[in-house]
């Protein structure tokens, strides 16, 4: 078993964005991008990241939908979220559960996740997806020009 980005690892960062959004329902979109402002905050301005500054993290983006489903599966079956059909399509929610569930979680990561979840849907909860997609952007860009800086420094 992968203990990073394993279904109930990834369910509990999307549980911490819903608990935070509440009473906001999000779809995935919103939740693929808001799970990537999480975890990679400081590129944002925001607090330290979760996971470390690697010169590729925009291509996270590509595969973080499937482990989103998969996570938000866990969560729903364990009825600390809820899904339902709204008018963007498939809509996710807190269950009434998810914060009696998250005040159980004493760990620093899970402290750290709070504080960065909390930041996330602070700064972003209410951009629709194409004004989280414009933020998103300017900092892969400036990702790529790292990668570009990294690649000619090995070369060298």
């Amino acid at each position: 078993m992968k203990p990073l980005n394993s279904p109930v690892e990834v369910g509990l960062r999307v549980l911490m964005l819903l608990k935070e959004a509440f009473p906001q329902r999000l779809d995935l979109n919103q939740l693929v991008l808001l799970d990537h402002s999480l975890l990679h905050s400081a590129d944002l301005g925001g607090p330290e990241s979760l996971h470390p500054a690697v010169p590729i993290r925009a291509g996270e983006l590509g595969i973080k939908r499937e482990a989103i489903e998969a996570g938000l599966e866990v969560m729903v079956r364990a009825q600390l979220a809820h899904a339902g059909v709204g008018d963007g399509g498939i809509e996710f929610w807190a269950g009434e559960s998810a914060d009696g569930f998250t005040a159980l979680l004493v760990t620093d990561y899970a402290h750290d996740l709070h504080t960065r979840a909390s930041w996330v849907v602070n700064h972003f909860g209410d951009l629709d997806q194409g004004a989280l997609r414009t933020a998103l952007s300017s900092v892969a860009m400036h990702w790529s020009e790292e990668f570009a800086h990294t690649a000619d420094e090995e070369l060298n």
